[in-house]
Formats: structure tokens, sequence, C-alpha cells
């Protein structure tokens, strides 16, 4: 997608609102904030209430689940304390991405007439069968994606908003998870944060989308090149 000044890969964009619906282990209890980098920046976002970090195997195996997502990298993983694959929160950028030259003011709205016009539905569905044939791929057709519903979620102030319905196979068991993507800036940084939750949990999409837009709202920069392209 083209926005002015600011440029972003349309793929990557689409594939910011299709996720990899597994999850690992986590640790035993809460860390006060998790950092990462971005492009040579540092980011900072206090781990959600309630949710842990993995660490330790489930770490390894968090980091070896991420890497299936081919478009995007996973800069953070949350799992709510306790459960497994049932409630967590990722933080994602597209691999192939660049600065966006323009104030998140401006940026949101434009984000959100693509994603609602013509071109949105098939930019998600694109990849949403490209994020399906690397599950199957790099998993032996253990996990496979089954019917996956996108559906344009409206924008404000802080987030453009993606809901996501998804059956998830994996052997004879099918799993129905949803999801909320807030698309948003960080800085310049285009930042995608995806809350989960399985259809066993009642979570709403209403819950899902408040989540997301608050960990959004609570990342922030900690360092920042003093020159960017």
């Amino acid at each position: 997608m083209t926005t002015g000044a600011g440029k972003m890969n349309r793929r990557g964009l689409a594939g910011l609102t299709v996720f990899v619906m597994m999850a690992a282990p986590v640790a035993a209890q809460d860390a006060a904030a998790h950092r990462f980098e971005i492009d040579g920046n540092a980011f900072e976002v206090p781990v959600p209430a309630g949710y842990c970090l993995p660490e330790g195997a489930a770490l390894v195996l968090a980091e070896e689940i991420a890497r299936l997502d081919r478009m995007n990298f996973t800069h953070a993983n949350f799992d709510r304390c306790g459960t497994f694959g049932d409630d967590y929160v990722h933080i994602k950028t597209p691999r192939v991405s660049e600065p966006v030259n323009m104030p998140k003011s401006l940026f949101l709205p434009l984000l959100a007439r693509e994603m609602e016009g013509a071109a949105g539905p098939q930019m998600m569905t694109d990849a949403i069968e490209e994020a399906g044939r690397t599950i199957a791929e790099d998993t032996g057709n253990a996990v496979l994606l089954g019917q996956t519903v996108p559906r344009f979620g409206g924008y404000d102030t802080d987030c453009v908003y993606v809901f996501l319905d998804a059956n998830v196979v994996v052997g004879e068991s099918v799993a129905v998870m949803r999801s909320a993507t807030c698309m948003t800036l960080v800085g310049r940084q285009f930042i995608a944060v995806n809350a989960y939750a399985a259809e066993q949990t009642g979570t709403t999409d209403a819950q899902l989308k408040a989540r997301s837009r608050a960990v959004a709202a609570s990342i922030r920069i900690i360092a920042e090149q003093a020159a960017q392209d």
C-alpha cells in the first residue's frame, strides 16, 4: 500500500490480519515490561495484567511458532497465565515495510478507507490463503486453516480494526478461534496488535477489540535512531 510519503508492502499489510493459530506454554508469572527492537529502534510495552511471557523451553517453542509466519515478525507473545492457546496477544510488524512519514491522524483514515474498500477483502483473502499454505507446509499438514472469515471493524483515533474468525484443524479436532487486530502507528512504525481467544471462552469481539487497543496504546519508543531513511 502506498500512503503519500509513507509506504508499506500491501501483502505484508494484509498479512497482519492473519495469524498462526498456535500458542506456546507460558511462564508462571508476569513480567513488568517487555522490550523489543524494530529497525534499530527500541520499544517497550507493559505485559498486560494476567498475561505471561514464555521462557525456557516454552520460549524456544514460541520462537519456532513465530517463524511459521513468513509475512510478519512477532515481537511479543503474551498468553493468559495458566492457559494454553485459548487467550493470547501478539505484537507484529511486516517483514517488508518502510517508515510511515505522516501523522497517525492522517494515516489511520487512509488505511481504513483502503481496508473497507473493494481491495481490502481481496488483500486479506490472499494473505489468509498464503498463511494457510505456509502452515500446512511447515507442519506437514498437521495443522490446517479451515474456513476463515475476516471483517473490517472500523477505526478510531488509536487504531484501524479487523476481526477474524478461523477454524483451525489439528488432526480430527477443529478449534474455532476469534481475533481482533489493532493496526496503528507508534512514531513512524506501523504495528499490529492481535488479540485472540478460543470460541469456548465466550470472549466477544468488543472485548478482543478493547484488549488490542489497550496493548497498542501502551507501546512506547524508548530509543530511536537519530536519523532514518
